[in-house]
């Protein structure tokens, strides 16, 4: 994987869309494990986005790791943000496996087993509520590595000015 692409780094192009897919997909998943129509209707999209989104994920962790490798000057400031994005891909996968199972026990008949359902569909809200959390954890830790101590107004200022 290129440590740039277009002049900027594959991580961070990366990154925008697993900020916006991850929680998203998340979501989508806790909305078709309390709603079963949207289950039968939307359940198939959703557990195929949420394998998608393991990927990107993946893809987004090697590109850190990349970046992260090439320029030092983050090595000192991103050592937590490194520590949770290797977590990351985890949560993802968990969540995706409770969003492939929603569909799987719901196409297959087992549905009628209210226990069995509930008990995947709290699987899954719990799984999607924990990703969101681990990813809004990763996120404020990246932006906080590269912002952190920067008066972002008096930056703008003086970008002006130049």
């Amino acid at each position: 994987m290129p440590v740039k692409v277009f002049g900027l780094p594959t991580h961070i192009l990366l990154i925008h869309v697993a900020v916006a897919g991850i929680p998203l997909v998340c979501l989508t998943t806790i909305a078709i494990a309390a709603r079963p129509a949207w289950r039968r209707r939307f359940g198939l999209a959703n557990a195929v986005f949420a394998v998608v989104m393991v990927g990107v994920t993946y893809a987004t962790e090697l590109a850190g790791q990349q970046l992260f490798n090439h320029a030092t000057y983050l090595q000192k400031i991103a050592a937590q943000h490194r520590s949770l994005g290797l977590t990351l891909v985890w949560f993802v996968a968990v969540m995706a496996v409770f969003a492939v199972a929603l569909v799987v026990v719901d196409r297959a008949g087992y549905a009628e087993h209210h226990v069995t359902m509930v008990t995947i569909s709290a699987l899954a809200i719990a799984a999607s509520a924990i990703c969101i959390v681990q990813t809004i954890r990763v996120g404020d830790s990246g932006s906080r590595a590269v912002w952190g101590g920067i008066n972002v107004s008096a930056h703008a200022e003086h970008a002006q000015v130049q």
